[in-house]
């Protein structure tokens, strides 16, 4: 996972106070990161929750999840940006984003989708998986950052939001090749890919088409990402005071 942070110089309005204009960007690709234009910093599992506490303690006031996704409702195809209402994290976990920053969101970038999103642990790889996912928790696609953004959010209770664009639609079944584990620098690793495609010429068809939607959606993200600007459409830009994790959150 890849962990994108933009630190902003801190500016003072007319009572001196700070203006901390600071935003993180939680992403999964390299590709990804190169269009939310800001520096990149590399992390996975727990250090990226520890990177995230510690970045909010030094003054960040927002986190958006950005990036692409996988349908789960079979409505929504490659390219379909759809800002997140909230993010179902697990059973009986789910977290509202922030209401005013996804109206933002919905603003700038017209015909995008509002309705809850999932944050999920590894891919869903059928279509029967996804099908059931959708009906039992309505989240209309899922993507394997937006549950440590929403969970961090909630423990210290700043804003977050969540801007994804559908790459692999419900529908289609990814092939084994493209459920190789993307390595810490948010690249794919083409050896790997390759080998796998030696050894099962038939994933051939599938990859072709993956790569045509993986085409569509980062257009339609850096589409995205030029409409929301340097702050990714964050609307509370002025300072406020930094709250501390909620205690039946803190770790």
């Amino acid at each position: 996972m890849t962990l994108l942070v933009n630190l902003n110089e801190a500016e003072e309005d007319q009572t001196g106070t700070p203006d901390l204009k600071t935003l993180i960007a939680v992403v999964g690709l390299a590709v990804e990161a190169r269009i939310a234009g800001m520096a990149a910093m590399i992390a996975d599992g727990d250090r990226t929750a520890f990177l995230l506490r510690d970045a909010i303690r030094k003054g960040v006031r927002g986190i958006i999840s950005f990036g692409v996704c996988g349908g789960l409702d079979p409505e929504l195809r490659p390219g379909k940006v759809v800002i997140a209402s909230s993010v179902f994290a697990g059973k009986d976990e789910a977290y509202p984003s922030d209401f005013l920053w996804a109206e933002e969101l919905l603003r700038l970038i017209p015909g995008a989708g509002y309705s809850p999103i999932a944050g999920v642990a590894s891919p869903m790889t059928s279509f029967e998986e996804r099908r059931d996912f959708h009906a039992t928790t309505g989240a209309v696609a899922a993507d394997m950052e937006s549950q440590i953004v929403a969970r961090i959010a909630a423990e210290f209770r700043i804003p977050f939001a969540a801007c994804r664009v559908v790459l692999n639609p419900a529908h289609r079944i990814l092939p084994r090749a493209a459920l190789i584990k993307i390595g810490p620098t948010g690249k794919p690793g083409l050896r790997k890919i390759g080998g796998s495609v030696v050894k099962d010429p038939l994933q051939l068809p599938s990859l072709s088409r993956l790569a045509v939607d993986a085409v569509i959606a980062v257009l339609a993200l850096r589409s995205a990402k030029q409409r929301l600007g340097t702050h990714l459409g964050f609307p509370h830009l002025r300072s406020r005071p930094l709250t501390t994790p909620t205690p039946a959150l803190q770790k």
